[in-house]
């Protein structure tokens, strides 16, 4: 059964002029005598899958090497105002898929998942605690805005439900690579989480997923390949024939091979 399907460029017109680079947006505020700040590896959170950077530097700009540290992100939701808008007032605070920080050097690096964006319906923030000298401190509080993926080959975060009797147990899944599709062989990565809690995450690691690959508005299959679950992410090849837009339907399967058919998809 098709679970979704996702719209990509295959390579883009030779005429095309390169996106301008965003510039680059570091939140930071302080605590006690440090700055501490976040960074996205392309410059800007945007929806969807992010490769975050967190550091914190003393009073002098340089920066401190921390013996500890950690990084939850948050996001209120604010409650309707009953005529389709919204009133900022916090209604519940949902986190999303991360992984712990891993120490690189001075940088501490996780990935995140952002599956909506900033708006008038909700914020996102951090929490975040650093150990420098024996000592811990605590953040409790830094904002970030999360912008739309302007990437069309990633397209945007999308949820399913598998039911169990009346109980469905959603799940998040997004496109992570390739960020430049081009017409030929292309090795794909998609992400795939449970949404157990407001808090927590966790990967879906020990399915199989069947991929087709289609023309934009046509459900004729041009190619197939089988993802598996690898490095981080279902990863595999599929093959477009030349420039243009294509379609990818996917089939979930368990470890034995039993099509997982999510309910209405």
């Amino acid at each position: 059964a098709a679970m979704a399907a996702v719209t990509l460029f295959s390579c883009k017109k030779d005429d095309d002029k390169p996106a301008p680079k965003p510039t680059p947006t570091i939140p930071e505020a302080k605590v006690g005598d440090y700055t501490v700040r976040l960074e996205s590896s392309t410059g800007t959170f945007v929806m969807g899958y992010n490769d975050l950077m967190l550091s914190v530097v003393d009073a002098a700009g340089k920066e401190v090497a921390l013996e500890a540290a950690t990084f939850t992100p948050w996001m209120n939701m604010f409650k309707g105002d009953g005529k389709g808008g919204f009133i900022k007032e916090v209604d519940f605070t949902h986190s999303c898929p991360h992984t712990p920080l891993a120490k690189e050097g001075n940088v501490w690096k996780s990935q995140a998942l952002f599956q909506m964006k900033t708006g008038p319906s909700g914020v996102w923030f951090a929490t975040i605690t650093f150990k420098v000298a024996g000592k811990e401190y605590e953040l409790k509080r830094l904002d970030f805005e999360v912008k739309p993926q302007p990437n069309k080959a990633l397209g945007t975060v999308n949820r399913f439900k598998l039911f169990s009797g009346d109980k469905g147990q959603a799940h998040l899944y997004a496109l992570v690579a390739p960020e430049s599709p081009k017409a030929g062989e292309n090795e794909i990565a998609l992400g795939i989480w449970k949404m157990e809690s407001m808090q927590s995450f966790p990967q879906v690691t020990d399915w199989v997923v069947e991929v087709k690959v289609s023309e934009k508005g046509s459900t004729a299959a041009i190619s197939t390949a089988t993802l598996r679950y690898e490095r981080g992410f279902y990863r595999g090849k599929v093959t477009y024939p030349k420039a243009g837009e294509y379609t990818l339907s996917y089939t979930l399967k368990d470890a034995q091979g039993k099509a997982i058919q999510p309910q209405g998809n």
